[in-house]
């Protein structure tokens, strides 16, 4: 007769399911944080912009090198006080592109891509253009 205790297998995996739960968790949080614009710069730099320009109030972007045209010129055509959401985003070698939906006041959504370069920790918007640009999620 064996004097051992039996293997309690329903304890060992009751541990295990804790462990990758919490393990679950800590990725989702991190997820989320990572696309919540108060967390990410790139995020940050476009929704200050976009307020800026739907407010009417003067972008503390000057242009990027050699572009020469308003990136805020062909947002000023919608009606001022238009909402945003930021839909996607792409970034890499400090230029990046957003995708937002603006929400006139009078109207339905309408979807513009931003391009922005970064320069040291501060991210300006270049151009902006009708239509999201399509992002690989898995990028």
């Amino acid at each position: 007769m064996s004097t051992r205790r039996p293997v309690r297998t329903g304890r060992l995996l009751l541990g295990a399911g804790f462990v990758l739960t919490a393990a679950v968790v800590v990725l989702v949080v991190t997820v989320v944080r990572a696309a919540d614009p108060d967390r990410n710069p790139l995020h940050r730099a476009a929704d200050a912009w976009l307020k800026a320009v739907a407010t009417g109030a003067a972008t503390s972007d000057t242009g990027c090198p050699g572009v020469t045209s308003d990136p805020a010129a062909a947002l000023r055509r919608l009606e001022p006080g238009f909402g945003h959401r930021i839909v996607s985003s792409t970034e890499s070698d400090g230029e990046a592109t957003v995708n937002v939906d603006l929400t006139p006041a009078r109207g339905s959504v309408v979807a513009y891509s931003l391009d922005l370069r970064r320069t040291g920790t501060h991210w300006q918007v270049c151009s902006a253009s009708a239509g999201h640009v399509e992002i690989d999620p898995f990028d």
